[in-house]
């Protein structure tokens, strides 16, 4: 989410600051969806921190800028907002990835083509998709849409641009709440784990049945200077809800009793809450605090012999050879730079 008026800049700023998950892409997820989870990406990349990892993407490779260039789509400006919305039903629940922004659908379409996407037509819309790879389908609505997943899931979302997905009211409006509070949020509206799931590992069985007692989920991050992170655990019951609030705590004194960098959390900032048969985390990562595990974090790459990304230099300009001789021989000879 750049305007000379200063008032119309700050409200600008407060119309982003409030701004929910796009109606169009909630539009087209399926009605059974139950698992939702977004990113406003304008939004991040309007934040201090958004800022900041807008410059480190800038330092990449000349591949990434490549890969811009071939498929007309930069994600520091076209990117807007991602949607994944998915049923939870069974080891493989369906599921479809949603992302607004802007397409430059002709250079995509023979981006993916070049690496074994086929086109398969399907209401007016040209879906691009791999035979060998069952979730590689991908479609470009009107420019400002792209829907991905299985080819079947891909077909159904184009189907209901026109439709339209009935979600229950309840459920859109903890997804408004969410999107609206947090850059990046997700919500489950139902168990996490299936009930009859199987842990093949018996070391993990306990883990596995504090999974399979959360039968809700939602949350999200918020950037700004520093990361403000919560979360919300429904449970079956309140022995379900302590068991789960034990273990975060544990976790939780854990990392803070074996991080020694100046950057690292502090028992201050994790604050563990249970009322009921719910759970409730909240995080507070101050802007200081990522300044120093990053810079921890340079330090250790320095130490192990890996040099953090530099900033390529421009290649000088090519102002051809001059060959400077005696005025015995052949003098002065230039040679013109190479086109």
């Amino acid at each position: 989410m750049a305007v000379p008026r200063k008032l119309l800049s700050v409200s600008l700023v407060f119309s982003a600051l409030a701004c929910a998950a796009d109606p169009a892409l909630l539009n087209l997820v399926m009605p059974e969806a139950r698992i939702f989870a977004g990113v406003n990406v304008e939004r991040i990349l309007a934040s201090p921190i958004g800022k900041q990892i807008d410059s480190k993407i800038q330092e990449q490779s000349p591949q990434l800028q490549q890969i811009f260039n071939a498929t007309g789509f930069d994600l520091r400006r076209d990117l807007k907002e991602i949607l994944i919305a998915g049923t939870a039903k069974g080891q493989n629940g369906a599921a479809v990835i949603l992302v607004r922004g802007t397409f430059d659908a002709v250079k995509l379409s023979a981006f993916t083509r070049s690496s074994g996407q086929k086109a398969v037509p399907y209401e007016g819309v040209e879906i691009l998709s791999n035979p060998s790879q069952k979730s590689s389908s991908l479609a470009i609505l009107d420019n400002n849409i792209a829907v991905a997943g299985e080819l079947d899931q891909v077909q159904a979302a184009i189907h209901r641009r026109h439709s339209g997905t009935s979600l229950p009211s309840a459920l859109l409006r903890q997804i408004t709440m969410l999107s609206e509070r947090y850059d990046i949020w997700f919500q489950s509206n139902g168990p996490v784990m299936p009930p009859d799931a199987k842990i093949s590992d018996a070391r993990f069985q306990q883990a596995g049945d504090l999974i399979k007692s959360i039968q809700g989920l939602s949350g999200g991050v918020k950037f700004s200077s520093g990361v403000e992170m919560a979360a919300e655990v429904v449970t079956h019951n309140e022995k379900e809800a302590a068991s789960i609030l034990g273990v975060l705590q544990l976790f939780t004194g854990f990392l803070a009793a074996n991080q020694q960098s100046p950057g690292s959390l502090k028992p201050g900032d994790v604050k563990l809450t249970s009322e009921g048969k719910t759970v409730r985390l909240a995080l507070h990562i101050s802007e200081e605090q990522l300044k120093q595990a990053y810079e921890a974090q340079q330090a250790r790459m320095r130490q192990s012999g890996v040099q953090p990304a530099a900033v390529p230099k421009p290649r000088p300009a090519d102002t051809g050879l001059v060959i400077q001789g005696s005025s015995s021989d052949m003098g002065t000879v230039h040679l013109p730079p190479s086109n």
